[in-house]
């Protein structure tokens, strides 16, 4: 696969991504996150696969808005990612907090379909 064709399926990949995070769809999530995801948090905190999908389960993570600013897709050489931008509502054990977020995620395609296997999270 070229290098256009593995950038158009990971911005599809990416859009995938977003969509089952505002809707926490953990079934989606787990199919998107490799299970040796390594992530950092906002707060410089690893979080792991599992870490992710429970906050989202549970309820403690909610997204009531993703609002994307910007989007990078990036495949060459074999190193594929995304980078976002994004204003975003959150609903974290009752309290919303409202931000400008950024996201890097690197992306292997595992399994028959892309996997995010780390990346992090950043106040933009």
């Amino acid at each position: 696969m070229n290098d256009s064709k593995i950038e158009a399926a990971l911005d599809a990949a990416e859009s995938d991504m977003q969509q089952a995070m505002k809707s926490s769809d953990v079934v989606a999530l787990d199919r998107m996150i490799s299970d040796d995801l390594v992530f950092t948090g906002v707060d410089g905190a690893a979080i792991s696969k599992e870490d992710d999908l429970e906050a989202h389960r549970s309820g403690a993570t909610h997204f009531e808005r993703l609002d994307e600013v910007s989007r990078i897709v990036h495949a060459s050489n074999g190193r594929n990612f995304t980078e976002v931008v994004a204003d975003v509502a959150t609903s974290e054990q009752g309290a919303t907090r409202v931000a400008r977020l950024k996201w890097h995620r690197d992306w292997e395609f595992i399994d028959g379909r892309w996997q995010v296997v780390k990346g992090s999270v950043a106040l933009a």
